[in-house]
């Protein structure tokens, strides 16, 4: 019988549970990330949302962290045998919440054993008849999206389904860029205000196709106005190729879509400073377009991010559905670790510098410089010109010689603006 260290075991059944990173404190020679136990959990959640595959973070003593894709409870593991550490694998490869405890000592002998891997998911799931017939039969159909979608694959299928079903997408902020902005199929994101599902008029539509849905990011009772089919976003491209009527697109952009384009069109037209907050993020999607991430944590500035930057592409811009003060530092600082090229910004109000500042110093200790711009009523007021030359050199060059983060002042009249047309923000409440 030839024998391996248990943290070698450990190794083949976190790759097979497909855990790409694991953050945190050394495990014999586990290959880990070497950042502050106290952020090793914030940077394996980013991992998980920017490069949408499993993480984990290591918090001493043996005990790992995997933060799930959904919301259901966490689920504890003891491994206390080589045996234990191996059935382990299939709560590893789920979407779920796991702490797994190894109270074997990373340099213990244990048999020299490979796993067996997990079957994979099926990606392809056929619709109920009742389910085809249902959505075939409807003359007003609406697609909700959430960040299900992007997190399965199935943006394809969900084009699939818009383009055979003739109708247009609403996406919650965490599907952003499953269509370009600029799209007919695009009709809004939403969630974000009180009155955003009524403005898209869902009251209205004969059947909601909602699919991939967080309900941090739209509860249902928000959302659920008419009759509604949830499916998988697996099923979205079976569904489009069973589609019975095909017609000619064509829907009307909702109310809310106009709405919020006037007063985010009206702020694009002002330079002077201070700059409203859509003239901010318009310069924030030209980042963008240069093939940029923008991050940004829960707040003010994320409101803004969320609801106004339009975006091109899956993957450009990231705001959570629940709020965790950090986040969007720790967003940039895994995507610079995996891709050191690539343009980043981190955005957050000054009220999240403190936890912002944990994460820069982790990611320097690594070689990472974490570009941040901070709203802050009382910081830079800077006109256009001078906010889109200073992002330019923020995105490309990281932090300024001698600061921990840049501050800029918006204007803050616009919100009342934004409230008036689509009520209160109920985004992270």
């Amino acid at each position: 019988m030839t024998i391996v260290p248990a943290a070698e075991l450990w190794r083949r059944v976190a790759l097979l549970a497909g855990i790409d990173a694991t953050y945190g404190a050394p495990f014999g020679a586990l290959e880990v990330v070497p950042v502050p136990v106290t952020v090793a959990p914030l940077l394996a959640a980013a991992h998980q949302r920017v490069h949408i595959a499993r993480a984990a973070a290591h918090q001493g003593d043996g005990v790992f962290w995997l933060p799930g894709f959904d919301h259901e409870p966490c689920r504890t593991i003891e491994a206390d045998s080589a045996e234990a550490l191996m059935d382990a694998l299939p709560a590893l490869s789920s979407s779920g919440e796991v702490e797994l405890r190894i109270t074997l000592d990373p340099h213990q002998p244990v048999e020299d054993s490979v796993p067996a891997p997990i079957a994979p998911d099926d990606t392809w799931l056929e619709p109920a008849e009742e389910t085809a017939e249902v959505a075939g039969a409807a003359t007003r159909v609406v697609l909700l999206a959430g960040p299900g979608v992007i997190r399965e694959g199935a943006v394809p299928g969900l084009h699939d389904l818009a383009v055979s079903a003739g109708v247009g997408v609403l996406n919650t902020w965490g599907a952003k860029g499953v269509f370009d902005w600029r799209s007919r199929h695009h009709l809004a994101t939403v969630g974000l205000q009180a009155d955003d599902f009524v403005l898209s008029e869902l009251d209205r539509a004969d059947l909601i196709i909602a699919t991939g849905l967080d309900p941090a990011e739209s509860p249902h009772s928000r959302w659920r106005l008419a009759p509604a089919l949830t499916v998988p976003p697996t099923g979205l491209a079976p569904l489009a190729e069973r589609w019975t009527t095909r017609r000619r697109p064509t829907w009307a952009m909702p109310p809310l879509r106009a709405r919020l384009a006037e007063v985010t069109q009206r702020g694009w037209r002002v330079a002077a400073s201070p700059l409203p907050p859509s003239r901010a993020t318009m310069h924030y999607a030209e980042c963008v377009a240069a093939g940029a991430l923008v991050a940004a944590d829960a707040g003010d500035a994320g409101f803004w991010v969320a609801r106004t930057l339009g975006t091109t592409r899956l993957g450009a811009v990231i705001v959570p559905p629940t709020s965790a003060r950090g986040f969007a530092a720790a967003c940039v600082a895994v995507s610079l670790l995996r891709h050191p090229g690539r343009p980043a910004l981190a955005v957050i109000d000054l009220a999240d510098a403190e936890a912002t500042a944990l994460i820069v110093d982790a990611a320097a200790a690594l070689g990472v410089g974490v570009p941040v711009e901070a709203w802050d009523p009382d910081g830079d007021r800077l006109d256009a010109d001078a906010h889109r030359e200073r992002l330019r050199r923020l995105v490309l060059g990281g932090l300024p010689a001698g600061d921990r983060l840049c501050t800029l002042a918006t204007d803050p009249h616009q919100l009342s603006e934004m409230i008036g047309v689509a009520g209160p923000i109920v985004a992270w409440t």
